[in-house]
């Protein structure tokens, strides 16, 4: 009933399935029935654009736009647009992606994890709050202030994902995951130590002198 109720975690899965783009088209700013429903999705959009262009998914082929109901020629030319923009960029993994078809899967997989993380869906909902009133201390954040401290999160929180991806192939040492996913090891061993703190991640055993981490088994 309303773009509000989108879940970014379900647009990636969508993205995971072969999907090539995606357009959410919602009602003008100060015209949800909802009042704040298209806010939301427009935030909700956002963030996973930039997500994921972090990962090498062209972020143009996920679009928010808005038109009314009763703008019937509006939304044929936004769709119109939108499909020949994706007719442009190609398949999903193709040459309008950064990311490679051998690679675009687990991208995407880490994507999903990360959207449906309590951490970004919390920052989703206070960038809002946070630009307008402020946090509990009163100080607002100015949209470059916001965009910037999302990045930081996708950053960190996609490398968390990818290591444990990277983890349920098998147990692996903080130098194996550092060159496997080419992140720099102090961030790795960063990671390994809050997820070990979190009983997600366990050690194995110590092989010669080097520590070896697995998944945590679950129960």
């Amino acid at each position: 009933m309303c773009t509000g109720r989108i879940d970014p975690a379900m647009v990636a899965k969508a993205f995971k399935k072969g999907l090539d783009g995606l357009l959410v088209v919602g009602c003008y700013f100060g015209d949800c029935h909802y009042i704040t429903g298209n806010v939301q999705a427009q935030a909700k959009i956002d963030v996973t654009r930039r997500l994921f262009a972090h990962i090498g998914v062209n972020e143009n082929r996920l679009a928010f736009r808005q038109c009314s109901s009763g703008e019937a020629a509006v939304f044929v030319k936004l769709v119109t647009d939108f499909d020949e923009q994706i007719r442009e960029l190609g398949p999903l993994g193709g040459e309008g992606d950064s990311a490679g078809p051998s690679e675009i899967t687990r991208k995407i997989e880490a994507a999903e994890a990360v959207l449906g993380g309590e951490k970004i869906r919390w920052v989703i909902g206070k960038k809002t709050p946070f630009m307008e009133s402020g946090n509990v201390y009163g100080e607002k954040f100015t949209e470059h202030e916001f965009s910037r401290a999302i990045d930081m999160i996708i950053v960190e929180e996609t490398e968390v994902q990818e290591i444990l991806l990277q983890l349920k192939e098998g147990a692996q040492s903080v130098k194996d995951l550092a060159q496997a996913l080419a992140i720099p090891p102090e961030r790795v061993f960063r990671y390994i130590t809050a997820l070990k703190r979190k009983d997600m991640v366990a050690l194995e055993k110590i092989s010669g002198r080097t520590p070896i981490f697995q998944l945590a088994l679950e129960g």
